[in-house]
């Protein structure tokens, strides 16, 4: 059995940069990372919603933390591009928009609040200059903010490549299996492979509440959410190349929605992607989370989502319609879990919605939680405790 000063259970969003920066910071460090399943239907081991190819990053936010959370991400992109020699970063800009009246008002007021204390505070536009500038038909009352610079979209599966490969280039030890079970310090996977060490970290995002890896459980919900893609042609994906990711309120929505401008996936095609509920079923156990990804979402979601896109955008020209499962946690306090879990324990979890464009940052927190350095004078408001069940 190998023994590592630290062991990072999870090779996505979190637990990869977390184990690039202890072992960047010279701890030996084993990383745990299941990989991406080539056949879902097929796949016993763990999924990831990070297993796409974009994620919205914006610097604007509706809470100060999470702004500050992806602020100090944003800023070491190119690092990571350079150091990796992966392509991770597109910056297209990011708009963010929420109406001025009704039950919404008061996100549009707390993104606003956060977007204007912003060193190169973006610009705020009314719903005309979005139409102008961008060709989006938001509902007339919108306000939005527009970040010309640090905002686009990041492909995840590049970041957490790039993460990984510089994980290893720092010294650490990948096993690109899922783990099985945690025995005190020791960690089985599951050919059977054991190893141990002073700290373990669980980052196993949305199965860190059933998994089995904590000595107790984090109070979360996992929901189920639908995504909805429209594939589009080479023509329309040039007529958009510089469109922006959105987030955005709809007429009479209690939620609001993104959109991401079209991106080239695996299949050589170019989609945008659409999605945002509040209403969907949690995933409570294993065989839900199978379940669910194994199968391709909600059609009655993926049609809403889809007459909003038509809505927002109506002169878009789509060809084809599709959909797709995802998964997101929610925690009982609306930011992340970065916190001793037991002797020896940490918890790592809990992207609310943001965990990919965060997702540098949070792992450097994980990090210093791990090595007992602690967080309290890295500037945050809030200490990031667990809330357990």
């Amino acid at each position: 059995m190998e023994t590592f000063d630290v062991v990072v259970i999870g090779g996505g969003m979190m637990g990869a940069p977390c184990a690039r920066y202890l072992a960047e910071g010279g701890h030996s460090v084993a990383l745990i990372a299941a990989p991406e399943p080539a056949d879902a239907a097929r796949w016993d081991g763990p999924f990831g919603s990070h297993f796409d190819a974009a994620r919205i990053t914006r610097r604007v936010a509706s809470d100060a933390d999470w702004s500050r959370l992806s602020c100090r991400s944003i800023a070491r992109y190119r690092d990571l591009e350079a150091r990796s020699g992966r392509s991770i970063f597109r910056e297209t800009g990011a708009l963010m928009a929420g109406p001025q009246e009704g039950p919404m008002a008061g996100f549009t007021d707390r993104f606003q609040a956060v977007a204007k204390a912003l060193d190169d505070a973006p610009e705020i536009l009314d719903a005309e200059a979005v139409r102008a500038g961008f060709g989006l038909a938001l509902p007339p009352d919108s306000l939005a903010s527009h970040e010309a610079l640090q905002g686009g979209w990041i492909d995840p599966r590049a970041m957490r490549d790039a993460q990984q490969a510089l994980a290893a280039k720092a010294g650490a030890r990948l096993y690109p299996q899922a783990a099985t079970t945690r025995d005190g310090r020791v960690v089985t996977l599951a050919d059977g492979t054991q190893v141990s060490a002073g700290h373990v970290v669980v980052a196993t995002g949305p199965h860190v509440a059933i998994d089995g890896l904590l000595p107790r459980v984090p109070k979360m919900q996992v929901w189920a959410r639908t995504i909805a893609f429209a594939r589009i042609s080479e023509a329309e994906g040039a007529r958009l190349a510089e469109m922006p990711p959105i987030i955005w309120v709809p007429e009479g929505w209690d939620h609001d929605l993104y959109l991401l401008p079209p991106v080239r996936y695996p299949d050589g095609q170019l989609y945008l992607k659409i999605g945002g509920q509040v209403d969907s079923p949690r995933i409570g156990s294993a065989k839900d989370m199978r379940d669910w990804f194994r199968g391709n979402g909600d059609a009655r979601v993926a049609a809403r989502l889809m007459a909003e896109l038509r809505a927002v955008m109506p002169d878009l020209a789509i060809e084809a319609e599709s959909r797709g499962p995802c998964a997101v946690v929610w925690t009982e306090t609306g930011l992340p879990y970065i916190d001793a879990a037991g002797d020896g324990v940490s918890v790592l979890c809990g992207g609310n919605g943001a965990a990919a464009k965060c997702g540098d940052e949070l792992g450097r927190l994980g990090a210093l939680t791990a090595t007992g350095a602690g967080i309290a004078s890295e500037g945050y408001a809030a200490d990031f405790h667990t809330v357990w069940a």
